[in-house]
């Protein structure tokens, strides 16, 4: 078995370099969101072997996209659980 990476396939080829996500004070924008979900997915097809730069990128836009939709007062909260309705 080998451990040398290897080249990525076509399906492994993003669509778009993710831009990075810079530390506004604006709101969290539908499209972040979507370039966010589009990296993920990327990450996914990628597999285990994807490349650990891109791994971390993606840890680091991750929380960078959190951390502002926490601070955001506009984001909504999760009711408590003794309040949320199970099937």
């Amino acid at each position: 078995m080998s451990v040398e990476p290897t080249a990525p396939t076509a399906a492994d080829q993003t669509t778009s370099d993710p831009a990075p996500l810079v530390p506004t004070d604006t709101p969290v924008t539908i499209r972040e969101i979507a370039e966010f979900l589009r990296h993920l997915t990327d990450l996914r097809v990628s597999g285990r072997d994807a490349d650990p730069d891109a791994r971390a990128a993606f840890g680091h836009r991750k929380t960078e996209l959190f951390t502002r939709l926490a601070a955001d007062p506009s984001t909504p909260a999760s009711p408590p659980a003794a309040e949320r309705h199970t099937p």
